[in-house]
Formats: structure tokens, sequence, C-alpha cells
């Protein structure tokens, strides 16, 4: 006995979206790795170094979520017009 299922077709963004979270969580992992060799440093200038990378980081954080809040908000948009 077969089973059909309706195979549900992936939009670009959806696609764009799933990217995005995926550059998230690498972020994210760099992140820690970053904050854990900040607080293993003693050196003053690396100790910079490790600022300037944490906040270069946090920047990289806050741009992948705001283009994931924006393509998700115009995903929805579409979906909800396209059920209108």
């Amino acid at each position: 006995m077969q089973i059909f299922t309706q195979k549900e077709t992936v939009t670009p963004r959806q696609r764009r979206i799933s990217e995005l979270k995926e550059e998230l969580k690498n972020c994210e992992r760099l992140l820690k790795q970053t904050e854990m060799l900040f607080h293993m440093t003693v050196e003053e200038d690396l100790i910079e170094a490790r600022i300037y990378e944490l906040k270069s980081l946090a920047k990289v954080r806050d741009y992948l979520i705001g283009s994931i809040r924006q393509l998700a908000q115009a995903e929805n948009s579409e979906s909800e017009t396209v059920l209108a």
C-alpha cells in the first residue's frame, strides 16, 4: 500500500531564511568560541583584538537576525495576501 503525500514547495525566500538561520548558528558558535578565548587571553594587544572580534561578530549576528525577521515578515505578508 502506497501513501501519497502532497509535496510542499519551498520558495526562494524560505530557502534564504534557512540559509540565514544556518549562518546565524555558525555566528553564535564563533561568538562563544571568541568569548572563551577572550577570557583566556592575558596579553594586552590580544585582549583588544578579542574585543574587536566580539563586537564584529555581534554586528554580524544582529544583521542576520534583522534579515531573518525581515524575510519572515515578507513571507507571512505574502501568504496572508494569498489566503485573502
